[in-house]
């Protein structure tokens, strides 16, 4: 049974909380005064919710301890006045969202049921990686940024197809952006499949199911398309989601998935499932900012610093900015470098991705390269498991 627990010093939103659940009947729920960690030595519920008489400090000690111990407890504050400065404090301790008391019951609900169900889909996935047959040895790269128009699906296309044709990797290519996806678009495929028939098809999927969903491209790199219109993600959970990504990891030495430009929950359950994040940049002021905070998130959400690198996008632009500033600001080194190119955009408008339209590139080269450690980690993985 799933737990809940509310911090309310008066006593009387634990109430409220309770009234709120009581449809949910696998779902308890239990009021305390304050936080004492003491408390859940012998076990973390899955949310604790802050009430508004709490001091904001409260959700946030919560959310800190939480993190330190490892727990897989979501945190929701419930505050009474929200302000930029509270919002930002509470996000950079780990909690995982803030509503005011004024919301409406509707929307305090939602968010509760939001932050259980993160964190069931979080210990969901963790058993998961426990349960894994040693020889399912398959790498998840995910190619993450939450701002757009960095080249985050330019690089995720280009190593879908550096990894097939170039290096000879059987991959994959998930386009997770279920709302506007363009990895189609970036590739001059006409979709005939998507996820969404996938996703509507997992009581029954298998592996032969999921390959016959695929459509494969000329560098021999087999894609699994977005939703064609924004209202079909509807239907693509994190639930189904997971289960694809894990029969995917099946079938393929490396399964690439481009991201939507967010921080939502489908973007965390891929990261959930990833080996490594390519968290891509570039040199302006707000790239960099959005960049810095989500690595900040991810690290209070307890993913592991090392599985990110930093893609830097049109490195060389003269911007008055200098790389190691964009590593003081990020927090992180650059993994790797990737300079502006006039061909880019020319092969995207083709259709056609660059490290095929002009390979002898420095922008190709530069792909290639990050596509190149990519190989070397499964050959190393598979050579372990062998």
């Amino acid at each position: 049974m799933g737990l809940i627990t509310v911090i309310d010093p008066s006593g009387g939103f634990g109430d409220v909380v309770g009234t709120l659940c009581a449809g949910q009947s696998d779902i308890q729920v239990r009021t305390v005064g304050v936080f004492d960690a003491a408390e859940f030595v012998g076990g973390w519920p899955d949310v604790v919710v802050t009430a508004p008489d709490a001091h904001p400090s409260v959700a946030m000690d919560v959310a800190l301890t939480a993190h330190a111990t490892g727990a897989y407890t979501a945190v929701v504050m419930v505050a009474h006045s929200m302000t930029t400065d509270l919002m930002r404090s509470a996000m950079r301790a780990g909690v995982c969202d803030v509503v005011s008391a004024t919301d409406s019951a509707a929307e305090i609900t939602r968010a509760i049921m939001d932050a259980y169900d993160a964190t069931r889909r979080r210990l969901s996935a963790a058993v998961i990686d426990l349960e894994a047959p040693v020889e399912s040895y398959g790498q998840v790269v995910s190619v993450f940024s939450t701002k757009g128009g960095v080249g985050k699906t330019v690089l995720a296309t280009n190593l879908g197809v550096a990894l097939a044709k170039v290096l000879g990797l059987k991959t994959a290519l998930v386009d997770l952006d279920l709302q506007f996806g363009d990895v189609g678009i970036m590739l001059g495929i006409t979709p005939e499949r998507t996820i969404t028939d996938v996703a509507s098809s997992i009581e029954r999927l298998d592996v032969d199911l999921l390959r016959g969903h695929m459509t494969t491209h000329e560098s021999g790199l087999d894609v699994l398309l977005a939703p064609l219109r924004p209202e079909d993600a509807e239907t693509v959970t994190t639930n189904r989601i997971s289960r694809i990504l894990s029969l995917l990891r099946e079938m393929y030495d490396v399964v690439v998935i481009d991201t939507a430009a967010t921080f939502d929950e489908v973007v965390l359950t891929a990261i959930d499932r990833s080996n490594a994040v390519y968290a891509v940049t570039m040199m302006d002021v707000a790239s960099i900012k959005n960049m810095r905070i989500s690595r900040q998130k991810l690290t209070q959400l307890g993913y592991d610093n090392g599985m990110m690198r930093l893609v830097l996008n049109r490195a060389d632009s003269k911007v008055w900015l200098q790389m190691q500033e964009v590593e003081r600001a990020v927090g992180s080194e650059i993994f790797a470098k990737i300079p502006s190119d006039r061909t880019v955009p020319r092969s995207v408008n083709k259709g056609m991705p660059v490290v095929l339209d002009e390979p002898r590139s420095d922008v190709a080269k530069a792909m290639v390269g990050i596509a190149r450690t990519i190989a070397a980690s499964v050959r190393e993985v598979s050579s372990d498991v062998a």
